[in-house]
C-alpha cells in the first residue's frame, strides 16, 4: 500500500536480542559479507526476514534474519512464509499466459468479452490491464475498507470499482493499479469457471513445484507464517504490529504468500518450457525489460531478481514494513554474487540527538500539495529523548540522527535534512528527488 499507515494503538514491542538463524549457505565468505551489508539496517530495526541467493544451481545464501514471531521470539529461517504483495503480479501474469495458449483468453480483447457490465470494459483490453494503462482507480486509493473486520469478497471490490470513474482514458497513460488486477483476477474466474485460487494452483503452483505458495484467503491459517511488523513511530528500540489487512482485497496482484525457495524455483522457470512456452514468458515479461519485482504490504517488503546474463537469482522477503530498501538490497546481493564490490548502507543507529540542539529543529513543516504520500503537512517536535514527526496530532515517526543536520525516518523510509539551503525530504524506497519544504509560521 502506497499510504502510511500508523497504529498509535498497537502495543510498542521490543524484540528479544538473537543472532541470525543458522544458515544454509554454501559460500561462508558471501554469507559473511551479506552479514556485514545487512548489518546496519537490522541494527536500525528496519530490516528482518529471509535471504536467497543463487548463482546457477549454486546456492550462496539461504539465511533467516531476525524473528518471524517477535513476541514468542520465534527466529525467521529459510523456511518461513511470507505474504509477497506485488510479486503476485507476475504469477496472474503467467495464469493469463496459461490461457492465451489454450485459445481461451486474447491480450488483445476487450474487457467487455469477459466482464460485459463493468463501465468502460469495451474501451479497456486486458493487455491495459496487465500494464497498468487501463485508467482503473488503484485500490489503495479508494474509499474502500480494506482493512474491514468482516470478511470482503472479490466481487465486492470489483463493484466498488465499478461505481469509482476512470483515472484516465484507456490507453492513454500508465499508472499502477492494484485494481486492475482484481480485474484480470476476475476475468480468470469468468473464463474458467475456477475461482481464481484454484486455476493458479492447478495451473501454475503445483505444475511448477510451488508446495509452499499460496492465494492467502482471509483467516486462513499460513503454517510457518512470519508475522509482519514495523518499527515504533514513536520510541527507539521497539517494534510494533503491522497494520491488519482484509486478503480478499489483493487477489490478482497482492495476494500470495511464498518462500525463498520456492520463488527461486519461479525465478528459474522464467523463459524456459514448462507452464507457458519460453515464447509466451518473452512476450509476457520482455527480457529487456529485465525480471525484477518488488511488492509492499502491511507488514512486508519483498524483492526477488532474476539476472539471465549471470544466472543469478536473489530472493529479499522482509517482515518489517519500514524495509522500503530491499530493492537496493536486491540488487546489491546480485552484484556481489557477480563478484563486483558494493557500497554497504550508511545509515547509522548509534547517533543521538543533542537536547540543547533539538529546539532548532522543532516546528511545522510543509510540502508541496501532493509531493508526499503521506500529507502535505507535519511537525517536528521533542520527544526526549528522541525528535519526532507528528501529524494530525499523532506521532507517525522517530528521527534517527545521521549526522550534518540529516535524519532517517524510518516508517517512512526518507531522509529529513536541514541545512544552509532550507529543509528537504526524500522518499528513498521511491529513489526520488528530494522535496524542498517550507517551514510554517505558527
Amino acid at each position: 500500500m502506497n499510504r502510511l499507515l500508523v497504529v498509535v494503538m498497537l502495543v510498542a514491542c521490543q524484540p528479544p536480542r538473537a543472532a541470525p538463524a543458522p544458515a544454509a549457505s554454501t559460500d561462508r565468505s558471501f554469507e559473511t559479507a551479506t552479514d556485514a551489508y545487512l548489518a546496519p539496517l537490522i541494527a536500525l530495526e528496519v530490516f528482518q526476514g529471509a535471504v536467497l541467493v543463487a548463482r546457477g544451481d549454486r546456492i550462496l545464501l539461504d539465511k533467516g534474519y531476525g524473528f518471524a514471531n517477535v513476541e514468542l521470539g520465534v527466529p525467521n529461517t529459510p523456511a518461513r512464509v511470507f505474504r509477497i504483495a506485488s510479486l503476485s503480479k507476475p504469477f496472474t501474469e503467467v495464469a493469463l499466459g496459461k490461457l492465451v495458449e489454450e485459445n481461451r483468453l486474447e491480450l488483445a480483447a476487450p474487457l467487455a468479452r469477459y466482464l460485459a457490465e463493468f463501465p468502460n470494459a469495451e474501451r479497456i483490453t486486458i493487455e491495459m490491464l496487465r500494464t497498468h494503462r487501463a485508467g482503473i482507480p488503484n485500490v489503495n486509493s479508494l474509499p474502500y475498507d480494506e482493512e474491514a473486520t468482516a470478511p470482503n469478497t472479490l466481487e465486492a471490490l470489483v463493484a466498488a470499482l465499478a461505481k469509482h470513474p476512470l483515472d484516465f482514458p484507456p490507453g492513454s497513460k500508465e499508472r499502477y493499479s492494484n485494481g486492475g488486477y482484481a480485474l484480470l483476477a476476475r476475468v480468470i474466474e469468468k473464463v474458467t469457471g475456477a475461482s481464481y485460487d484454484d486455476y493458479l494452483k492447478q495451473a501454475v503452483l503445483e505444475p511448477l513445484g510451488l508446495t509452499e505458495t499460496r492465494h492467502e484467503r482471509d483467516q486462513m491459517l499460513i503454517p510457518g507464517r512470519s508475522f509482519g511488523y514495523m518499527p515504533s513511530p514513536e520510541r527507539r528500540p521497539g517494534l510494533i504490529v503491522a497494520p491488519f489487512q482484509e486478503m480478499a482485497t489483493k487477489t490478482g496482484g497482492g495476494s500470495l504468500v511464498s518462500t525463498t525457495a520456492d520463488l527461486r524455483r519461479f525465478l528459474r522457470a522464467a523463459y524456459r518450457d514448462n507452464v507457458i512456452r519460453a515464447a509466451t514468458w518473452t512476450t509476457l515479461f520482455p527480457p529487456a525489460d529485465g525480471f525484477a519485482f518488488q511488492g509492499r504490504c502491511p507488514g512486508y517488503n519483498v524483492y526477488m531478481l532474476r539476472d539471465v546474463e549471470h544466472d543469478i537469482a536473489v530472493v529479499v522477503l522482509a517482515n518489517n514494513y519500514a524495509a522500503g530498501m530491499v530493492a537496493t538490497i536486491g540488487r546489491d546481493l546480485a552484484a556481489m554474487a557477480a563478484g563486483k564490490s558494493v557500497s554497504p548502507p550508511h545509515w547509522r543507529a548509534d547517533l543521538h540527538t543533542d537536547p540543547a540542539s533539538a529546539s532548532s529543529y522543532v516546528g511545522t513543516l510543509r510540502a508541496p500539495k501532493g509531493a508526499l504520500v503521506y500529507g502535505d503537512e507535519f511537525q517536528i517536535a521533542w520527544r526526549a529523548p528522541d525528535l519526532v514527526a507528528v501529524r494530525a496530532g499523532r506521532v507517525i515517526d522517530v528521527l534517527v540522527p545521521q549526522g550534518g543536520g540529516a535524519f532517517l525516518l524510518r516508517t517512512m523510509w526518507s531522509e529529513l535534512k536541514f541545512g544552509g539551503a532550507g529543509v528537504t525530504i526524500r522518499p528513498l524506497w521511491l529513489d526520488n528527488a528530494p522535496v524542498k519544504l517550507e517551514r510554517v509560521a505558527r
